[in-house]
């Protein structure tokens, strides 16, 4: 775990990132912070759901694009997030698609659900305990021109 001067110093860009997007209006209360193995700050963002009009603007979402696109990689395996928040499922999938292993938080869920900001209904899909939130339908016959992806994404890879 981290010193205390250590999460104060990740913890306050995110929390001052947060207030700044709050106040013009771009997001929730939500922000994160984006630091390199060598401790140096690469991004520091709230919520831009409001802003952009989209619904994945979450802080961790917007932190992994940014330093992605910045960095020119999809590799952030050396990296380590500090969200304000738990991170709700679709922000803990970017993280782990991009390679980040650790991610401090400070609030949680029940945080932010207090706060009508609940993630209930998505950690109760997965982990099925409520099915009839979301139909997740698979298409097994007759899409072969899906299936012909594959098959050119192995031609291109060679």
């Amino acid at each position: 775990m981290p010193s205390s001067e250590v999460l104060n110093s990740y913890f306050a860009p995110a929390v001052d990132a947060t207030i700044a997007g709050m106040r013009a209006g771009d997001g929730g209360p939500f922000g994160s912070t984006l630091v390199d193995s060598d401790g140096k700050i690469v991004v520091a963002v709230g919520n831009t759901v409001v802003r952009e009009t989209d619904p994945s603007g979450h802080a961790e979402m917007v932190a992994v694009r940014e330093a992605c696109r910045m960095l020119n990689t999809l590799d952030l395996s050396a990296y380590t997030m500090y969200a304000t928040c738990e991170p709700c499922p679709m922000c803990v999938s970017v993280m782990m698609l991009a390679g980040i292993k650790t991610c401090y938080h400070a609030s949680t869920h029940a945080d932010a659900a207090a706060n009508d900001f609940s993630v209930d209904h998505l950690l109760n899909y997965l982990d099925g305990s409520d099915k009839a939130t979301f139909d997740l339908v698979h298409i097994e016959e007759g899409r072969e021109d899906c299936a012909e992806i594959w098959t050119e994404y192995q031609a291109l890879k060679a």
